[in-house]
């Protein structure tokens, strides 16, 4: 059982089967005042175990959790490439979330209103489970992929746009 806590301002970690997980964030941009613009894009770096994981330059945290990462983002996993791809729709089948990387695929995708999967080759490898990811083995691009995934909300954009978007906006017209 993997638990990843909450995003912290700058420095995010957490134990891991494979050790500990350290997400360094630095804000690209700044406000008017000098300071770290909270809205803008980032770089994430990540290290397990003491030693550099990945790199995911101009990172945008917060396009992600409003479904705005359309073309993706591009960093680097251990020497290689690594691609994150979001899709949403209202199709089940049409939403999803992929980190690739060395030729390996990982998708993310939802089952029932609140359970997600992590799928490889088309077999469960995670889900979630009482409070963490409940997970077979273990490896760097899957234990990056969880983090990134549940640290950066992207399990947002991928769930149903009625009842991410619509449904809150219906229900708060009926209370006002």
């Amino acid at each position: 059982m993997m638990r990843f806590g909450p995003l912290e301002h700058f420095t995010t970690k957490t134990d891991t089967p494979l050790g500990e997980l350290l997400l360094l964030r630095r804000p690209l941009k700044q406000d008017p005042f000098g300071l770290p613009k909270i809205n803008g894009p980032e770089d994430w770096s990540l290290s397990l175990a003491g030693r550099q994981l990945a790199e995911l330059p101009g990172f945008e945290l917060y396009a992600a959790r409003g479904a705005g990462l359309r073309r993706g983002a591009v960093g680097g996993v251990e020497g290689a490439e690594l691609r994150i791809e979001v899709r949403g729709g209202l199709r089940r089948s049409h939403r999803g979330v992929e980190f690739r990387s060395g030729g390996r695929t990982l998708r993310f995708v939802r089952r029932g209103l609140a359970r997600a999967e992590l799928l490889e080759d088309g077999r469960t490898v995670a889900r979630t489970g009482s409070g963490g990811w409940e997970h077979e083995e273990t490896d760097p691009l899957r234990v990056l992929a969880l983090a990134v995934y549940t640290w950066a909300a992207l399990d947002r954009v991928n769930t149903n746009p009625v009842l991410r978007d619509v449904l809150p906006a219906l229900l708060g017209s009926l209370i006002s």
